[in-house]
């Protein structure tokens, strides 16, 4: 019986830097972010261990290049819902592009949100993404000085509902799309109320 997907095919395929990388993020999307080890990728791919170490560093550089694809991925999703957008309109739009892509690439959108290994990079792949919420939040009328704070919280509304529902915490829950749509109202709320009621002093 064959051992792994490429035995099955009859041949060893050829590695190089995107092969494994493709290899890593389809054994992440099947087994998670968690379950992704040298030893089972090297599984995937038929090959040694010491193999892999031609095309990556080690396991943390590997799951680091994983988050940064992940972000740059969503990015491309974001950016090209939101083109044309703006304000209220532009951010429901954005908010159903970030759950699109968390429901479609689960245990990608899971390892993207934790805290990032490679941070240079990672914020460089989320520049796009960043600045896609930024322009939404800017055209509600936001004095730039709030814009970055807001834009947070925006994202930290979404990434809870979305999060959760990706879990299986919402598991046999009906009406899932009016909750979701319930919370972008609040984001949104939130957002051009910012724009129009002082900053709360703080202690």
């Amino acid at each position: 019986m064959p051992s792994s997907p490429a035995a099955a095919r009859g041949r060893r395929p050829r590695l190089d830097h995107e092969s494994v990388l493709r290899a890593a993020e389809a054994l992440v999307d099947r087994d998670g972010y968690d379950a992704l080890t040298m030893t089972l990728l090297a599984a995937e791919l038929d090959t040694r261990v010491s193999s892999l170490y031609n095309h990556v560093a080690n396991l943390e550089d590997l799951r680091a290049t994983l988050q940064v694809r992940a972000m740059t991925l969503l990015g491309g999703h974001v950016r090209a819902a939101a083109m044309g957008r703006a304000g209220a309109d532009g951010l429901q739009v954005l908010s159903h592009s970030l759950r699109a892509f968390a429901r479609d690439h689960p245990h990608r959108y899971a390892a993207m949100t934790r805290a990032p290994l490679d941070r240079e990079a990672f914020f460089e792949a989320a520049a796009g993404t960043i600045e896609a919420l930024s322009v939404m939040v800017r055209s509600t009328g936001l004095p730039e000085d709030r814009i970055l704070q807001t834009g947070m919280a925006v994202f930290s509304a979404l990434h809870g509902f979305v999060s959760l529902e990706v879990s299986g915490y919402f598991g046999g829950v009906d009406e899932l799309d009016t909750v979701f749509a319930q919370v972008i109202r609040g984001a949104v709320t939130a957002a051009v109320l910012e724009a129009t009621e002082p900053v709360a002093a703080t202690a």
